[in-house]
């Protein structure tokens, strides 16, 4: 048996392959690739070699091609060279270089060349990387082997010997300075001054040259000494022992107002932001405030996170559950969490698809079950955290304010770079400060006194005397002067004095030089990682075996660049990944896309990895299943945003039709967010991109969108059913549904009910042929407004079904939102107002989750104003109005003028006149209300006529010939109550049976008992007083049950009225009662207009006509809106 292989593979250098005689078998580039790769990287899958070298080839052809090959070459050897089996190895008689050099044999491939000298792969990207980022490893150990040899030369006094094998290094990697000066130093030793002067330069020129830049300063420190022939230290010292101290000094310096800033804040149970730049010791603020109080839980923000939604809740709450093993989670929190968490899922189903309304909820009572006895949270970096955490954290300080109290959140202090501040996320910031729940500090650098306190602090002679320099040097950056420390214990000066770099990151970057060729490669891997960075996961992104990198680990924690699995500072990951070349960063990304990919890691972050290893084309899948990842949590901008990404790199590669698609879907997520700018843009990309007759059919649908924003009813009537015609021409069923869905609405605004139903039902229809659940719930919705104009009650049993369609529709919260909204106005409508709420409510909780302010925000602020006022609540009315409007970004204008006309129903109701005509008449100027929206701007118009002592006639007139008022009993009743005070009592008579007959007709609760409560007042002024009584003790009895549409107050004093009109004994207990309610209502009433409502509502005596016949010009009258104490 040989004691040796007989076959022998070199690959440093010119590659060849050397028979056991001498004979030199010829290699081609696709087996020279397969026996080098197997050669380093060990046994490998077929699968994984076929597609490095047959990369744009089918897999089956692929892998017939490498079977092929393996053949080819083990007949050319007469013997197997590969073997084939599972996977693809080497036979055990071939000896290979490559692997001898990184096991330490066989010194004389020490002196070889790069790694497949010559050899290139260009139309093979990702072997072509596979070989730059091999060359550069196989170098540094060359490298780190004629380093060591050098060194044990000139330790052995052969001075010739070292020199020639630092020369060997230099040549190996001319741009290392550490070479260049070991060059310097062996020539002036070997007492050639001239030559050792000499390389000095040369390594100036280079560095120069490629670089930019000077060198190093231990680099011109040695020059120096040269100069003056002063003899050099001898080489590979022994690096310094770092002080604990210098490492984490005893004492917190410099920072006495900051903390007894947020010592007042802590008291007030604020929210702290510390903000700085890098290395001002924000965190280490954060730690010692935090620990001086009790128990602390760390929490932060990682590189990464933002693309994710929820990506640093998630790991946030993991923490804490784990912190917490005891807690229970009730069912509903479990499957609401269940989206973040899934092993948090019994197996039984898979989490919600829709945004789930409570996870904010639930989010809330992890942290607070979590953080038991927990007296602080710090949440460092919180610039790096994504928007939906940010937003989470928000509703969590919001509902927990203030912080700290027993049993409830505890108190919490960031950390966060003003400079890297999301803008969204600085709002958050603001707001909080706004509303006196947090506080920022902004820490500044370190004074001169300071600097020299923290100096003496940290017991290190050599630089006690150095604060003022080291001030002025670091700019009083604390991490920068510990850098500066430690760099001069490691590398002393002979002078005292002080490194002459131009910048401390170069410090990070000579501590990185010092470490392993391992230790270095991992250190890269986990800074691409970025973020969640695991020892297996980076062991996997570098293909090395997974004790090797964590015993590289093990150094970088010693060398203080890793702090278990995160790095020390930012600064010294944005140092690593500053430092790492071009083609290997590239590589990188590309094997932690693929780690990742197959891990289930997020398709934002596994898109991210691909980008930024250049293979923009794997990446565009990922950005559309990180769309539809985000629009499932209600991130619809971000959604958008990553189909438009998505389309931008479709279009580039030629791939027109994808471009097309995913144009179309930010096109339709644009719906939910904000129209006009975005539709028009969108629109134009989507005709550029049109080639089939489908697509540019669909192309018109964004010009629909917009006619629908702008009003034009005619316009939009003809694009439909133009587009309508191309759609059944090209047979696309999904585009006449959008069709159909546009002319329903058109034809319902007009009053063309019955084409409305017809385009209703042909919607309905495709939505049972395409099993479409979102289209059948439109129709739904649709049905319910179109029905619901005569009855109510029909309405919401077609809301309630577009409600439980939508719950299993993944992916569209807004349809939930406008089922929602729906069904509280149209409870309104009915007189109840307490299950108006709760749908207003439940929409919130819905509009809760989206990342971006929609008109829907508009449309649910307006449905909770109604239900608000309705019970009285002017303040909380108010409140919800102003909130609304205060929002930026939501188009579909009208929506704007419905929450004015909210304003001036509100202000009728506090007595301020003037402000409602104002709110009204900026309404009628912008004019730009729906059609259905236009009778109540009317009755506002009316009653703030007659309010003022104005006629109102022709407005009412004009309101009631309206043709929306025709088909709609509400509107219409509600006009004809408005009217009753400004006519002769014998004509509002009339009104109010007519009214009343409308009401009670579609079941309209509230009016009924306007309309019995304007007839009783008519009664009393005809003189009719028992009717008077009875119409009025119907109407208080209605109350019981439903809310009215005129304030309870004015019902109360009707109905005392007309006792005390009869002489009733019971009329002073009715007085009594109609003063109580003021009282009350009065206190529901912002202070500003206490005074005016209670002159319009105690002062007012009882609305109604003067007297049987005459007509007055006008007459004072209440909010004929709901209202009820």
């Amino acid at each position: 048996m040989n004691s040796r292989p007989i076959w022998q593979l070199e690959v440093l250098g010119k590659p060849r392959l050397v028979g056991p005689g001498g004979q030199v078998v010829r290699l081609e580039g696709g087996t020279l690739a397969v026996l080098t790769y197997v050669a380093l990287e060990g046994p490998t899958p077929r699968s994984r070699l076929a597609g490095l070298l047959w990369p744009d080839t089918l897999e089956g052809a692929a892998r017939n091609n490498l079977v092929h090959l393996i053949r080819r070459l083990n007949r050319a050897c007469g013997e197997v060279i590969l073997r084939a089996d599972d996977a693809v190895g080497l036979s055990e008689h071939l000896w290979v270089d490559a692997p001898a050099l990184l096991a330490g044999e066989a010194p004389g491939t020490w002196t070889g060349g790069p790694l497949l000298d010559g050899v290139e792969f260009d139309d093979r990207p990702d072997l072509a990387d596979w070989l730059l980022m091999w060359r550069e490893r196989l170098d540094a150990v060359r490298a780190g082997r004629l380093a060591a040899a050098a060194s044990q030369q000139e330790d052995a006094g052969d001075l010739a010997g070292a020199l020639a094998t630092a020369t060997r290094l230099l040549d190996l990697n001319g741009v290392s300075e550490e070479a260049h000066r070991r060059v310097m130093r062996l020539h002036y030793l070997a007492g050639d001054r001239g030559a050792a002067l000499a390389a000095f330069e040369r390594c100036r020129s280079v560095l120069q040259r490629e670089f930019g830049t000077e060198p190093l300063p231990e680099t011109l420190a040695l020059a120096r000494e040269i100069e003056r022939g002063v003899p050099p230290a001898p080489a590979a010292p022994v690096r310094p022992r770092i002080p604990l101290s210098v490492l984490r000094p005893p004492s917190l310096i410099g920072r006495e107002a900051e903390w007894a800033r947020m010592e007042d804040a802590w008291a007030a149970g604020q929210f702290i932001v510390l903000a700085g730049e890098g290395g001002l010791g924000k965190s280490r603020l954060a730690r010692d405030f935090a620990a001086s109080k009790g128990d602390v839980v760390e929490l932060e923000g990682r590189p990464g996170d933002a693309l994710v939604p929820y990506s640093t809740t998630t790991r946030s709450l993991r923490r804490l559950l784990a912190r917490a093993p005891q807690l229970t989670l009730d069912p509903w929190m479990r499957t609401s969490l269940s989206r973040l968490l899934p092993e948090l899922l019994d197996g039984t189903a898979g989490p919600p698809e829709d945004p789930d309304q409570h996870l904010h909820a639930a989010i809330h009572q992890v942290f607070q079950a979590g953080l038991t006895e927990v007296s602080a949270v710090v949440y460092d970096d919180l610039h790096l955290a994504d928007p939906a955490s940010i937003e989470a954290m928000f509703v969590l300080l919001s509902s927990a304010f203030p912080l700290g109290q027993p049993g409830r959140v505890p108190r919490l202090i960031a950390t966060a770079r003003p400079g890297e501040l999301p803008a969204a996320t600085a709002e958050v910031f603001a707001q909080l400060a706004r509303a006196g729940m947090g506080v920022r500090l902004d820490l500044t650098p370190l004074g001169a006194a300071a600097v020299t306190q923290l100096l003496q602090d940290l017991e290190v002679s050599a630089v006690r005397a150095l604060g003022p320099q080291l001030a002025r040097f670091t700019g009083g950056n604390p991490l920068f002067v510990l850098e500066t420390v430690k760099h001069l214990i490691e590398n002393p000066r002979a002078d005292g004095g002080l490194p002459v770099a131009a910048r401390v990151s170069q410090l990070i970057e000579g501590r990185l030089a010092r470490l392993s060729p391992a230790a270095l490669g991992t250190a890269r891997g986990a800074a691409v990682l970025q973020s969640d960075v695991r020892i297996e996961l980076v062991a996997a992104v570098l293909g090395a075996p997974l004790l090797d990198t964590a015993a590289a680990w093990e150094e970088l924690e010693a060398a203080q660049v890793m702090d278990g699995e995160r790095f020390s500072h930012d600064l010294v990951q944005e140092t690593v990944l500053a430092g790492l070349p071009h083609a290997v960063r590239r590589l990188l990304n590309r094997s932690a896309a693929r780690v990742l990919e197959r891990e289930g890691a997020s398709a934002a972050r596994v898109a991210r990895h691909w980008l930024e290893g250049g293979d923009d084309e794997k990446a565009a899948p990922h950005l559309l299943a990180a769309a539809e990842q985000a629009q499932r949590q209600g991130r619809l901008r971000e959604a958008a945003a990553f189909c438009e990404q998505a389309a931008d790199l479709f279009e580039r590669f030629g791939r027109a039709d994808e471009a097309f698609e995913a144009i179309y879907a930010a096109m339709r997520l644009s719906v939910e967010v904000s129209y006009q700018a975005e539709l028009q843009r969108l629109g134009e990309r989507l005709s550029a991109l049109a080639r089939t007759a489908t697509q540019h059919a669909r192309a018109y649908e964004a010009r629909m969108h917009r006619l629908y924003e702008q009003r034009d009813w005619p316009g939009l009537e003809a694009l439909s059913g133009a587009t309508l015609n191309r759609a059944e021409e090209v047979n696309d069923r999904p585009l006449q549904a959008v069709c159909h869905e546009a002319l329903a609405a058109v034809t319902l605004f007009s009053g063309r009910l019955d084409e409305a139903r017809h385009h209703l039902s042909r919607l309905g229809q495709l939505g049972a042929e395409l099993d479409d659940l979102r289209l059948r719930a439109l129709t739904h919705l649709g049905l319910g407004r179109v029905e619901g104009l005569g009855q109510r009650r029909a309405a919401l049993a077609h809301f309630e079904q577009a409600l439980a369609l939508y719950a299993d529709v993944a992916g569209d919260p807004t349809g939930r939102v406008a089922a929602l909204v729906k069904l509280a106005v149209t409870w309104h409508e009915l007189g109840l107002a307490l299950p108006a709420l709760d749908a207003a409510r439940r929409a919130e909780e819905v509009l809760g989750t989206l990342d971006a302010d929609s008109y829907y925000q508009l449309a649910g602020a307006h449905s909770t104003f109604l239900a608000e006022h309705a019970l009285g609540n002017s303040s909380a009315a108010l409140a919800t109005v102003r909130r609304a409007l205060a929002l930026h970004g939501q188009h579909q204008e009208w929506w704007r003028s419905v929450l004015h006309l909210d304003l001036a129903q509100v202000y009728l109701t506090v007595g301020a006149v003037e402000l409602a005509r104002a709110e009204v008449r900026a309404v009628a100027e912008r004019a730009d209300l729906q059609p259905p929206d236009e009778p109540r701007r009317l009755l506002l118009e009316a009653q703030t006529l007659t309010r003022r002592g104005e006629r109102a006639d022709a407005v009412f007139a004009a309101a009631l010939a309206h043709p929306i008022t025709r088909l709609n009993p509400y509107e219409h009743a509600r006009l004809l109550i408005a009217r009753g005070p400004t006519l002769p009592a014998r004509q509002a008579l009339l009104d109010a049976q007519a009214a009343l007959q409308l009401a009670q007709a579609a079941e309209l609760g509230g009016v009924q008992v306007a309309a019995l409560t304007r007839r009783a007042q008519a009664h009393l002024a005809l003189g009719d007083l028992h009717q008077a009584v009875q119409d009025s003790a119907s109407a208080r009895q209605l109350c019981d049950t439903f809310t009215p549409e005129l304030p309870l107050g004015e019902v109360m004093r009707t109905h005392a009225a007309a006792l005390d009109a009869l002489g009733d004994p019971q009329a002073a207990q009715a007085h009594e009662a109609a003063q109580a309610w003021l009282q009350h209502a009065a206190q529901q009433v912002p202070e500003e207009f206490r005074t005016g409502f209670l002159a319009a509502h105690g002062q007012a005596g009882v609305p109604g006509p003067p007297s049987p016949d005459a007509a007055p010009s006008g007459a004072p009258q209440e909010d004929a809106g709901a209202y009820r104490g």
